[in-house]
């Protein structure tokens, strides 16, 4: 039996699909405590359906939209297309914005019960499904127009369109942004209804009268907000130093047990530059390169609390702060970032 978290979270996706007289019987059916028809329903879904493997690699250029958002939040990514579905989902979390801290979904419609790809968590669950570690870009993506669904945050509920803008030649050497429009919305904000509250109080400038009722005060309200966030700020620069700092996650499946130093044509197949440090020393600079990029931006955090344990973690197996700020710096840290972790060093020392 489904506990209450995954019956609503069915429940909106075949209420979002459904008429209103389909809508009253399956929530009769709930009421009536008829959970199980309601995961039968889902189980009759069809399995994605895969085109072969391409004989030579494409890219894409594509357009991320969130859905729903007025104005439009999006981004316009140029991606390789033998990104597995886990590193698609790696680059959308880090040109978004977002904090990967939910669950996601990938799904080949618009339609919540469109056939999707299971994750790791899925099958961990005990889910069947096809994994989405087993699927290529190009095994769902073929030509302009085609389009990908990507659900992150079943609470919140923020559906993501992916649109194949143009086929190129080639895959690009690295996934990049090119364009796009306005901040990702704050984590945890209540869906698109919580951040159209919160942006349209943010660009008055803080009104008292705009105030958005999860906020006790503005104070409350803006200690809660990242560090000067604004939701029509956008910095190319600043995603694509993010999607920089997010490949260096190719490097875990490389590095494997070995304890070696890296070679500098090691370092370059796995897209970070951490040649001569041992693995577990790149390990833990990897990890802190995932998780420090956003730490800046939080006054209370617990991933500040993991950026502080790395730093103490790095200093232990013989990698000196100035050597962690240089290796940051090397792979696109800002200004912002490296003085948020001045100042997470400062604490942990």
């Amino acid at each position: 039996m489904a506990d209450q978290t995954d019956v609503q979270h069915l429940v909106k996706q075949l209420m979002a699909g459904a008429t209103p007289a389909e809508g009253k019987a399956l929530l009769d059916a709930l009421m009536n405590g008829q959970v199980t028809s309601i995961f039968e329903k889902l189980e009759r879904d069809e399995r994605p359906d895969l085109l072969p493997v391409p004989e030579r690699p494409r890219g894409y250029r594509v357009r991320l939209d969130l859905h729903g958002a007025k104005p439009p939040i999006w981004r316009r990514l140029e991606l390789p297309g033998d990104l597995t579905l886990p590193r698609v989902h790696v680059a959308i979390q880090a040109a978004m914005g977002w904090y990967d801290s939910h669950l996601h979904r990938f799904r080949t419609g618009n339609d919540p019960r469109s056939a999707c790809f299971a994750t790791e968590f899925d099958l961990d669950e005990g889910d069947d499904g096809m994994p989405e570690a087993d699927v290529r870009l190009d095994q769902i993506l073929a030509e302009k127009g085609d389009e990908l669904w990507y659900e992150y945050d079943f609470g919140d509920g923020w559906d993501h369109k992916l649109v194949v803008e143009a086929v190129l030649d080639g895959p690009p050497a690295t996934v990049r942004c090119t364009a796009g429009r306005m901040a990702c919305p704050p984590e945890d904000c209540g869906g698109i209804w919580g951040y159209d509250e919160i942006a349209a109080w943010v660009r008055s400038g803080y009104d008292d009268a705009l105030l958005p009722q999860s906020f006790d005060d503005a104070e409350h309200g803006r200690d809660w907000l990242p560090l000067d966030w604004h939701p029509d700020h956008f910095d190319l620069d600043e995603i694509n130093d993010a999607l920089t700092i997010a490949s260096a996650g190719a490097l875990m499946a490389l590095l494997g047990q070995r304890a070696d130093p890296m070679t500098a044509d090691d370092a370059r197949q796995a897209g970070a530059p951490w040649a001569g440090f041992t693995s577990a020393q790149a390990i833990a600079l990897e990890k802190l390169a995932e998780v420090g990029r956003f730490d800046w931006m939080a006054r209370t955090s617990s991933r500040a609390d993991r950026v502080g344990q790395l730093l103490e973690s790095l200093e232990a197996i013989g990698v000196p702060y100035a050597r962690v700020r240089e290796a940051m710096q090397s792979i696109g840290y800002g200004r912002r970032e490296l003085e948020g972790l001045d100042r997470w060093a400062t604490l942990a020392t």
